[in-house]
Order: structure tokens, then sequence, then C-alpha cells
């Protein structure tokens, strides 16, 4: 049963407890995370209408069950962000509240204060990433084809071949466009992908880059993502994407192009399912 709005927090020892400002930790309503929680992959990249319940300790502090899928199916998510002091309180009186999720994605800096029955097995780590509009000059791509919707068979091959744990098909919901490079010759076929897909706040998000192996080391990767940066920066003022933090040459890539790191976060599914779906990088 929710206690909506309750002032009292769940220590991460179990006690009642509170982060260093002396606001406790709470479970809230949809509108009051929204409006509380200042964090910017919630504001950017959560629809609201997929939250389920969420706990608050302050604008920098929240933990909230979400919407996540991968192929296979769909999982229940919670996502948690904020400084170890603060958050340690949240996802205790969380976990003190709700079923274990079978999945937990968590700002790395806090991944310490994660409850027992909700840490995760088998985690990764990757970075959410986000550029501005002006931040860095982007240079036209005219080696870049907007393909639009057209051509899924194409876009798939790339996908089997060079990046086939890709969580963007050509078939994705929310994918607004794929971009991509064809080799000169005859049929000119499709070499390098990538997409953008459709943010809840109206801004865009990269996923699914990839290049063939034969066709690596060309800058090919470069200019799909630059294209796709430049496309996104035309529909809102930021664009986002997510990278595995292990991935140097996307790093590198992202970071000449303007992307900064916002938040560094650890997934995984927890002990309840651990061999299933959930909010990971973008790709």
């Amino acid at each position: 049963m929710r206690d909506e709005g309750v002032g009292v927090g769940v220590g991460v020892d179990g006690g009642v407890g509170e982060g260093p400002t002396g606001e406790p930790a709470r479970e809230v309503s949809v509108e009051e995370l929204y409006a509380g929680c200042g964090a910017a992959l919630l504001h950017h990249q959560v629809p609201r209408a997929g939250v389920r319940r969420a706990w608050l300790a302050g604008p920098t502090a929240a933990a909230w069950w979400g919407p996540g899928g991968r192929p296979g199916g769909p999982v229940d998510v919670v996502t948690a962000v904020g400084p170890p002091a603060l958050l340690g309180p949240v996802l205790a009186l969380a976990a003190a509240t709700s079923p274990v999720p079978g999945r937990l994605s968590v700002e790395a800096r806090s991944a310490h204060v994660v409850p027992a029955p909700w840490r995760q097995v088998d985690p990764w780590t990757w970075h959410w990433m986000r550029a501005r509009r002006g931040d860095v000059p982007l240079a036209p791509t005219p080696e870049v084809v907007d393909l639009g919707l057209a051509h899924p068979e194409e876009v798939d091959a790339v996908l089997d071949a060079a990046n086939p744990g890709s969580f963007a098909r050509s078939d994705t919901p929310g994918v607004l466009t794929w971009h991509g490079v064809r080799r000169p010759g005859p049929g000119r076929p499709l070499v390098a992908v990538g997409a953008l897909a459709a943010q809840p706040d109206g801004s865009g998000h990269l996923r699914g880059v990839a290049v063939l192996p034969g066709e690596r080391g060309r800058g090919l990767g470069r200019a799909v993502s630059t294209s796709l940066t430049r496309a996104g920066l035309a529909l809102a003022d930021v664009v986002t994407l997510g990278v595995y933090t292990d991935n140097a040459p996307a790093l590198a890539v992202y970071a000449s192009l303007g992307y900064e790191t916002v938040h560094t976060f650890v997934s995984g599914p927890t002990s309840a399912r651990s061999s299933t779906t959930a909010a990971v990088p973008s790709r």
C-alpha cells in the first residue's frame, strides 16, 4: 500500500533516516517527481505515463519505476539518480515498500548504497551524454544519406553484421529516421547506419550507430554520428545518447562532437530476474 507523501525515510541500515540536507526520503506522485527532481535524464527521456511509483529526497536524489524493454520482452525497471548520502535512504525506502525490480539502473557514484536484495547480477557501466546547440560547430556530411524509414532490410543487414546486439532495429518504435553511408559502385550497398529516435520532451536521441567491419577506420561512424547530431539539434536545443564506458573510440568521437557526460550508470538485472530486459545504453 502506498503512503503518498509521507515525510519519513527508511535509512540504509533499515532505520528511519534522512539526507544531510534534512529532507527525508518519501514516496511521491509522478507530478511531484517531475517538479522536485532536476535529473536531466528524467526530463528528457522518461515518459510520464510510464512512471508507476517514485521516491524523492530533494532535487538531486530520486528513484522511479519506469518503462524498460529490449528484444525479449518488457521488464520492471527502477532508475535511481543522486549522491549516495541522499540516494541511500531513497533506495532503502523503495526496497522496503515495493518488490524487487527486474532490473536496476543506478548512478555509478551511488552503486554501493543499493540495498542487498536489489543489487545487480553481471552489471555494465555506461554514460548518458548530451550535446547542446552551438557548443561545437558541426561540419556538413555530404557522404551521409537521410534514409528516413525506408530500406528496412538493408538497415537490419548492416546491424546484423556490425552491431548484432543493437537494441535499435528498423522497426523500433519511436525512431524518426535512419542515416547511412553507401559504398560507391554497383548496387551502392549500405556500409554504415544510425538512427535518431524521439524523446518524450521532443528532443532526439542517437541509437544503433553501426559500421560494417570491413569499412571501419574511415571515419564513417563519426560521419553518421555528426549527421544524426545535426538532425537532432534541428529538433531541439539538445540531443542525447547512451554509450558503454569501455567504448573508447565512440567516446572520443562523441566528445569531439560536443557531447558531455551527464550521468554515469551501473545497470543490470537483479537477482529477481537475471536474464531479462531493461534500461541500457540506447544502442
